[in-house]
């Protein structure tokens, strides 16, 4: 017989009694499903004569809704106030912050308690009640607790709650005696834009020569967004004894834009005994990105063959200065012994490199060459930059790539491909429609180009056809098919209209708007009564198209949709039938539910109707429509300011030129 619930949550506590003390964690030794059985068991066991099993209960009762539960509050609130054991205690005050009623003065009681690890539980949990009585307790413990780890806690609490004047507590607690403490009251002043606030620019700009190094750190980090007022001492940090400090001083030299400290930087750069410390340097230098921080960045990659990580870096820096002066640096990079350091210079010349600078066409022999790198996400990387340099030359070697055995070097091979000439990549583009790897077929969907000078190619056709395929393929191939214009791609967008993706439907649809074809009618009806919402609106613009009364009808019928976008595209479908039939229609969209559906039918009304029109239009307008009155206001005046306007008729404009009105 299996066990019941009862049974199976009192032998998982019973075995909580053999555990070995180096086992015992007890916010972790009940874990397991809630379930409404185990609540009565836990609650027994938070009277348990093992405070490990009172811990571990309450930890527990956590995962439980108090509101399902009446009892539960009770017992946690009890632990709080009474049990004799600290960890319990403790636990209490991390889990009666989920609790209603009492919670907040349970928890301010426990403020006083003599173990400072209830304290601390009590504190945090209080970050989570927002009120004044709070912020003054916790305020009061971060300035008045004897225990450093609570006062801590305080400042955790106080950057949570984030009261008003919060930022004069924490500026007096940065002459706290702990510099655990005041390492935290830094940070926690690093969000209250010390570039804005002197009294804090002026306490952490004092931190920056603490005798701590974990103050001087988290002061550092604090200014890195502050103002130019701090340069002068974070330049000094660059050469504190705590390579954590300097490597903090570094970053927020580099975001503060401290021009004056590039000599300092590449001071460090080059000699800093710490390789931490370098790569901060060099990635400062990238931020600066002067000329001269660019000279110091190329120096040092020369002389930097101990850490693979700074060259790296260094690389990483040079790319971000955008200066070609760097190119010769990031081409003989290609070949660095690191393969991070390969793919990082690779990525670089990808942002840098400009078809229209002579001297971009250096990088083209490394890049091609780096498509044999050993590595995979090097040759990937080396695609796409060989694409952004878009020269033809580069077409063989990325074809050779375009085949490659790794998925994403085949597909940024095909992306390169395209961007430089997808005519002359056409056959591995259809190749690669059968690729195991679905994003390289959807890049090879993505990227065809397909000539209206010859057949429509039997790869395509048995992609579009395959209702296992990926339906995202099948959307660009149809969005292809739309570019390439011709009867005979009808046919085929009307296949795919039986799709069983409603991405594809939508796609086939809005294709069809592309190549009206009176074909076409009878399916799109059809789908007007489409499940997908974006189906239904798409066919209502394809059918717009076709200019032909028939879809009035069934368009009208859609102007009830429970779906505000479709009701929109429906209204400006219907702007371009016969003006005589469809105004009434677009004059009651007026006073739609939806602002959006009003703002609609206002543009198209403003399109199909005459000024005179317009005016009477407005003149029925009912009381509480002033934006669609402002509209139509709008409209009328315009075409009266150009005598010589006429509205447009049902074929003078593209559907989609019109889709920004319900966009």
């Amino acid at each position: 017989m299996p066990p019941t619930p009862v049974t199976e949550i009192e032998e998982r506590i019973d075995a909580l009694r053999g555990q070995d003390a180096c086992d015992r964690h007890p916010r972790v030794s009940l874990d397991h499903t809630p379930c409404a059985a185990f609540v009565a068991p836990l609650l027994a066991a938070t009277t348990d004569p093992d405070p490990y099993i009172r811990a571990s209960a309450i930890h527990a009762l956590a995962s439980y809704e108090p509101e399902e539960h009446a009892q539960l509050p009770e017992a946690l609130f009890k632990a709080l106030a009474d049990d004799p054991d600290p960890s319990v205690r403790s636990a209490a005050a991390e889990v009666v912050a989920c609790m209603p009623g009492d919670a907040v003065a349970a928890l301010l009681a426990a403020l006083g308690d003599a173990s400072a690890d209830v304290r601390m539980e009590a504190v945090l949990a209080l970050s989570a009640f927002e009120a004044s009585d709070v912020v003054a307790a916790v305020t009061d413990r971060l300035h008045r607790d004897p225990a450093p780890e609570v006062r801590e806690r305080a400042v955790m609490a106080l950057e949570r709650l984030n009261p008003e004047g919060v930022a004069g507590d924490l500026v007096r607690a940065l002459e706290d005696p702990s510099a655990v403490v005041r390492s935290a009251v830094a940070c926690a002043l690093g969000e209250h834009e010390p570039g804005e606030t002197p009294a804090v620019l002026d306490a952490l700009l004092l931190a920056l020569s603490d005798s701590s190094a974990g103050v001087r750190e988290s002061a550092a980090r604090a200014l890195r967004y502050s103002a130019a007022e701090a340069i002068p001492g974070l330049m000094a940090l660059l050469a504190d004894e705590a390579s954590e400090v300097r490597r903090e001083a570094t970053g927020a030299l580099g975001t503060l834009g401290a021009n004056q400290a590039i000599g300092a930087l590449a001071e460090r750069l080059r000699n800093d005994t710490d390789a931490e410390v370098r790569r901060g340097a060099a990635s400062a230098l990238g931020d600066l990105g002067t000329e001269a921080a660019t000279a110091h960045l190329i120096d040092a990659f020369g002389q930097e063959a101990e850490s693979a990580e700074v060259r790296t870096e260094i690389v990483r820096a040079l790319g971000s200065a955008h200066d070609v002066e760097a190119l010769p640096v990031l081409c003989a990079a290609l070949g660095d012994a690191d393969a991070e350091t390969r793919e990082a210079a690779a990525e670089a010349l990808q942002w840098l490199l400009d078809p229209e600078v002579p001297a971009s066409m250096a990088a083209l022999e490394p890049l091609c060459l780096a498509l044999k790198d050993a590595v995979g996400s090097v040759r990937a990387v080396a695609c796409g930059a060989l694409g952004a340099l878009n020269d033809a030359r580069a077409l063989p070697f990325l074809m050779q790539a375009a085949r490659d055995g790794t998925e994403e070097c085949r597909v940024a091979a095909l992306e390169a491909i395209a961007r430089i000439d997808a005519t002359a990549g056409e056959a591995l583009l259809l190749e690669a429609l059968a690729d195991a790897a679905t994003d390289v077929r959807r890049v090879a969907a993505k990227s065809l180009v397909l000539s209206a000078h010859a057949p429509i190619p039997s790869e395509v056709l048995d992609c579009m056809a395959d209702p296992e395929g990926d339906p995202f393929a099948r959307c660009d191939l149809a969005k292809s098919l739309a570019q390439r214009g011709g009867l005979e791609a009808v046919p085929v967008l009307l296949d795919l209209l039986r799709d069983g993706s409603s991405h594809v439907r939508a796609a086939a649809a809005q294709a069809l708007c592309e190549l009206p074809d009176p074909r076409a009618m009878r399916p799109l009806m059809a789908l007007l009564d489409d499940d997908d919402e974006d189906v239904r609106g798409e066919a209502a613009l394809a059918l717009a198209a076709l200019a032909d009364d028939r879809a009035i009808e069934p368009l009208q019928a859609l102007l009830n949709d429970d779906c505000p976008p479709v009701r929109r595209r429906v209204v400006w479908a219907l702007s371009f039938s016969t003006p005589s039939k469809v105004l009434p229609l677009l004059v009651n969209a007026l006073q739609d539910d939806d602002p959006d559906v009003q703002s609609t039918a206002a543009s198209a009304l403003a399109d199909v109707c005459d000024a005179p029109a317009l005016r009477r239009i407005l003149s029925a307008l009912p009381t509480g429509c002033d934006d669609v009155g402002s509209a139509l206001e709008e409209a009328a005046a315009a075409l009266e300011d150009d005598e010589g306007a006429s509205p447009r008729s049902a074929s003078s404009l593209r559907v989609q030129l019109g889709t920004v009105h319900y966009e």
